[in-house]
């Protein structure tokens, strides 16, 4: 009796910690790319399963001998989770081959992630100390959330509960 009740209770946690995987489209889902153009490093965090409502997001950059740091922190907090693209540009990157890591806290692995990136960033007579100078955000990304080309959207009656489209 305590076999069966154990293996059922195993059964329901790995149910509803599938069921977390395929609530959001973006689930471990990660990447991050670099683009080099001159002296200036952007940086996409694309498909980032983080908080809601996460402005402000801040990044701290630092420098060592052979890397350049980028910590993403999202400052707020909101009881709901969404898909993000983010990117941050950095100007004055100093020239030269470096090792990019880009840090964050990973919601799905409930720890800070890091991966690394080799970039070779040319000597067009930039500083010595990155900073950072634009960010975007694209906002809550739904995979579904407008219809596609060509599709017309719902009527209202099947949007709406039967007594509010009456009274709409």
């Amino acid at each position: 009796m305590r076999t069966l009740l154990l293996i059922l209770a195993l059964c329901v946690v790995s149910s509803v910690a599938a069921g977390a995987h395929d609530e959001f489209w973006c689930w471990d889902a990660d990447e991050i790319l670099a683009e080099i153009d001159g002296g200036r490093v952007t940086i996409q965090h694309l498909s980032d399963l983080i908080n809601c409502c996460p402005d402000p997001i801040t990044y701290d950059v630092s420098v060592g001998d052979a890397t350049i740091m980028v910590e993403e922190h999202s400052l707020s907090m909101c009881y709901c989770l969404c898909c993000f693209n983010l990117s941050v540009t950095l100007e004055e990157v100093p020239p030269g081959p470096w090792n990019l890591l880009y840090r964050w806290f990973d919601i799905e692995a409930d720890d800070w992630t890091e991966r690394v990136l080799q970039i070779d960033v040319p000597d067009v007579g930039q500083g010595y100390e990155p900073v950072v100078a634009l960010q975007n955000t694209e906002g809550c990304l739904e995979s579904a959330s407008a219809p596609g080309e060509g599709q017309e959207p719902e009527p209202m009656s099947t949007r709406w509960g039967t007594i509010k489209a009456m009274y709409r």
